[in-house]
């Protein structure tokens, strides 16, 4: 970006610089701004975002009204009497991929990312290909039904889905004007992400792709390294690393030859050394200081590691952190910048209103949805109370929280944790870091029957997968010893 800035003279404006989860796109922030102080980074640099981003911010949608997601599901399933029984819960991994617990939405969100024709024979393609076909509670007419009412609901009612984002960009020819656009993390792109790339692409002077198919985890969501490896263009080899020391570099190297097809090239690490301890559990490494990564397989990996945490008063980042989720800690902070002076966002005042309650008597009668936020941009302590019904004063223990989420944040303040910093450790699964790194990683290598049997049949996703894992190491990697028989044992052969 650099040379396109400052070779080029290219405004940052007419750059896009494209990620597909939130995590690389924070992570890109990082790196960019500090590079460019001449300029601002909010408002120069408007097209750092992920590509559902991009799409939500040209096509104007208003995601808390119009993003099929959460409580916006019941219109449909209010629309759809075949789905009124149907659990549409949906989450938005860490990763940037909507997860769907219904196995009709997991057939078709998947049929849209790879492009496949949604005819009945085609879903049914899918279901196969998804290992879903022969779960008895799959009813193929039901899925073309499903699919059927859905789209015509949502042209019916202007609602949308994720994949919407990307498919009307193209469609409705929203892109903006731009000079140059950057790729990251490519390897990992489905078909239909592509789609929208190369549409951005064409209407570009210049496009820089990165990406590394020994790096591509989703293939579950039709990430396919043939289309990384495929690419036409000049390769710029980026041959020395930027993160990893010589020990992590030669274990993650040892993964290569059991690969059956990957692109040659070469990779070196950093002029560090590194180190990397085996024989140690969770329970024995001293998490009391320093930058940390704690890394599983699966969600259901989770559980034990956020009860180590939790009951040593250790602050974290975790999707099942539940006595300190994290737009619990944005409330803690936004309503402590309200009580110095400060205004907040629109986007902002509505996430403090949802830990706030109309019954505790912390808002007037008709302010607890926060409908009157819907018209500002910003707005400070003063304007709440006097146009938006707020009533409750005081620290930020008036907040909407458990009696025991209470206690853990007394806790941790009283260990001189800040709130306003980062967390010093994130648990999460390996799938969930895709572009982020730590100073320590911590890795469990165990695997579930289900899993080991799979990879059996094909393994090199695992194979890609671990190599990110321990390639998310700057400085010390802990390799945890298994507790079942199911493994993966890192520079061998499944």
């Amino acid at each position: 970006m650099v040379k396109e800035i400052e070779k080029y003279k290219t405004h940052p404006s007419k750059i896009a610089y494209l990620t597909f989860s939130k995590a690389a796109t924070e992570e890109a922030r990082k790196r960019i701004e500090p590079l460019f102080p001449k300029f601002d980074f909010k408002k120069d640099f408007i097209n750092v975002s992920t590509m559902h981003g991009l799409g939500t911010r040209e096509l104007n949608i208003d995601t808390s009204a119009q993003l099929l997601q959460g409580r916006n599901w019941n219109q449909f399933k209010n629309f759809s009497q075949i789905c009124d029984h149907m659990n549409f819960d949906s989450t938005v991994g860490e990763e940037g991929f909507v997860q769907h617990k219904n196995m009709y939405m997991k057939i078709i969100e998947y049929a849209r990312s790879t492009r496949v024709n949604l005819k009945i024979e085609d879903l049914e393609e899918v279901a196969i290909e998804l290992d879903l076909i022969n779960d008895p509670n799959l009813d193929i007419s039901t899925l073309e039904q499903i699919y059927t009412d859905l789209e015509f609901f949502k042209k019916s009612y202007y609602m949308f889905e994720f994949s919407d984002m990307i498919k009307q960009f193209i469609e409705k020819d929203k892109c903006p004007s731009l000079d140059a656009v950057f790729l990251d993390e490519a390897q990992d792109l489905n078909p239909l992400q592509w789609d929208m790339f190369k549409y951005i692409e064409s209407r570009c002077k210049r496009s820089y792709i990165a990406g590394d198919d020994d790096q591509t985890i989703y293939a579950f969501q039709g990430a396919n390294p043939d289309s990384f490896i495929n690419l036409q263009g000049t390769y710029d080899p980026q041959i020395i690393s930027r993160r990893v020391p010589r020990k992590i570099h030669q274990l993650a190297t040892s993964i290569f030859p059991h690969m059956s097809y990957r692109l040659e090239k070469k990779w070196e690490p950093r002029d560090a050394e590194g180190e990397i301890t085996r024989d140690k559990y969770l329970e024995e490494i001293d998490l009391s200081k320093g930058n940390w990564m704690i890394l599983v397989r699966t969600n259901k990996m989770l559980s034990p590691i956020v009860e180590h945490l939790e009951s040593l008063n250790y602050r974290f980042d975790c999707k099942l952190n539940y006595l300190l989720p994290i737009k619990l800690v944005e409330a803690i902070k936004i309503w402590e910048r309200l009580n110095k002076g400060a205004s907040v966002s629109k986007e902002e005042a509505k996430l403090l209103y949802g830990f706030l309650r109309y019954n505790k008597g912390d808002l007037k009668y008709g302010f607890s949805e926060g409908k009157t936020l819907e018209k500002i941009d910003s707005v400070d302590m003063d304007d709440l109370r006097e146009h938006h019904g707020l009533l409750v004063k005081g620290d930020w223990q008036v907040l909407s929280m458990s009696d025991e989420q209470k206690q853990f944040i007394k806790n941790l303040l009283d260990q001189g944790e800040d709130l306003f910093k980062p967390a010093r450790i994130k648990v999460s699964t390996i799938h969930g870091v895709k572009g982020e790194e730590s100073d320590n990683v911590i890795l469990f290598t165990d695997l579930t029957q289900f899993i080991y049997e799979s990879v059996e049949k094909n393994p090199d996703p695992e194979h890609r997968l671990f190599f990110v894992g321990i390639t998310r190491t700057k400085n010390h990697l802990y390799l945890v010893p298994p507790t079942s028989e199911y493994i993966y044992n890192i520079g061998e052969s499944i």
